[in-house]
This record gives C-alpha cells, sequence and structure tokens, in this order.
C-alpha cells in the first residue's frame, strides 16, 4: 500500500491519514499469521529535514496456532507506530510504502509463546488427546532426570 506524499513537499508539513487495508497473511518462523478482516492504521506523517516520521496506531485481528493445544484462536493486537523514514531510502519522496511497516509491527507484537488462554493444559505426549477438551487415560509418569539413577536403586535392592 503506498501513500501520495505529493502535497508533503513542505519540511515541517503534516498529514493525517486514516486508512482499512486489506492486507494478506503472513509467514514468520514456520508460524502462519492470519489476518482476519482489515488492518486499521490511524496515522500522522511528518516531514522532516532527512526523513518522514510516521506516527499513529495499527489496529487487527489476527488468527495464531497455540503452542499448547495447537488450536487456532483470535487475538486483537492495538500498536502504537512510530517509525522514520529516511528519505534517502526511498524510491520515490512522492510515494511512502506502507506494507514493510505493517509487516514489521505486526510481527514485534507476536508473542514467543502464542496461548489460546493462560490455563490450557496442551495436548497428551502419547497419545495426542486436547487435554482441554478432557482428560486421557495414558499413564505419564514423569520422573526427574537427575534423580533417575535412584530409582534404579530402589529396584536393584528388591
Amino acid at each position: 500500500m503506498d501513500i501520495n506524499l505529493s502535497d508533503l513537499k513542505e519540511i515541517g508539513g503534516r498529514k493525517n491519514v486514516s486508512l482499512e487495508l486489506k492486507f494478506h497473511n503472513l509467514e514468520f518462523v514456520d508460524r502462519e499469521i492470519e489476518i482476519k478482516d482489515k488492518v486499521q492504521l490511524e496515522l500522522e506523517i511528518y516531514n522532516t529535514e532527512d526523513s518522514f516520521l510516521v506516527q499513529g496506531t495499527l489496529e487487527a485481528e489476527l488468527i495464531l496456532s497455540c503452542s499448547r493445544c495447537l488450536q487456532k484462536y483470535s487475538s486483537t493486537i492495538k500498536l502504537d507506530i512510530s517509525e522514520d523514514v529516511m528519505k534517502s531510502e526511498m524510491e520515490d519522496e512522492e510515494e511512502l510504502y506502507l506494507d514493510d511497516i505493517i509487516v514489521d509491527n505486526i510481527i514485534l507484537s507476536l508473542p514467543m509463546k502464542p496461548l489460546c488462554s493462560e490455563d490450557c493444559k496442551g495436548i497428551c505426549p502419547q497419545c495426542g488427546q486436547d487435554l482441554n477438551e478432557g482428560e486421557c487415560d495414558c499413564e505419564i509418569e514423569t520422573v526427574d532426570p537427575r534423580l533417575a539413577k535412584l530409582k534404579e536403586f530402589y529396584n536393584d535392592q528388591e
């Protein structure tokens, strides 16, 4: 998405932009990030001597996969944006390309381990049952690996 800056030639000038964009889904570190509906932008663009300062907010509804149970869930984000786009790095000083700014800000806002809820139980490591939907019949014995040798000691005593 490009914003026309031809009316913002004077240094110190300001332009307000309000947009709703249909944006493509993203992929980051083998995770697919689906963008539901439209991305809403409320921006102010300032013309400085060396750059265009882009400030405002970005709102979007993302569909993410939970790290524990692998189910998809909806997450609404509202981000404050502050980007300094150098004029020397722009192809055309009359067009501001927003896609990279949007993608960078969305990716930086993602949690390291997305969770559908704080109390998500995940899936059973043996049978794959979603433990949020119900318990499974698997016997899961967890032994601290640092103490595993002690278990062998007691088995030898018998």
